[in-house]
């Protein structure tokens, strides 16, 4: 596997397929997170996708586990 990363996301693995919309956040961008057009617990830091779940942690320093199934999800821009 030359250069390891190759961006491909043909795997067959299901597990990356939860993973690939997310493709897009880092950790530490600044996100809004919402549910059926609401927005969960104010703006947050995107910090992983895990089996399905979105961690993240809201501006009080709480860590969330949203389920990926029936969210959306915005980056903030870093600017002030």
């Amino acid at each position: 596997m030359p250069g390891g990363r190759s961006g491909d996301r043909r795997t067959g693995n299901r597990r990356t397929s939860s993973r690939t919309r997310l493709d897009n956040f880092r950790r530490g961008d600044r996100i809004q997170v919402f549910s059926a057009g609401r927005q969960l617990d104010g703006n947050g830091t995107f910090i992983r996708v895990e089996d399905g779940f979105l961690v993240w942690e809201d501006n009080s320093g709480n860590r969330n586990t949203t389920s990926l199934e029936g969210i959306s999800i915005r980056r903030l821009s870093n600017r002030y």
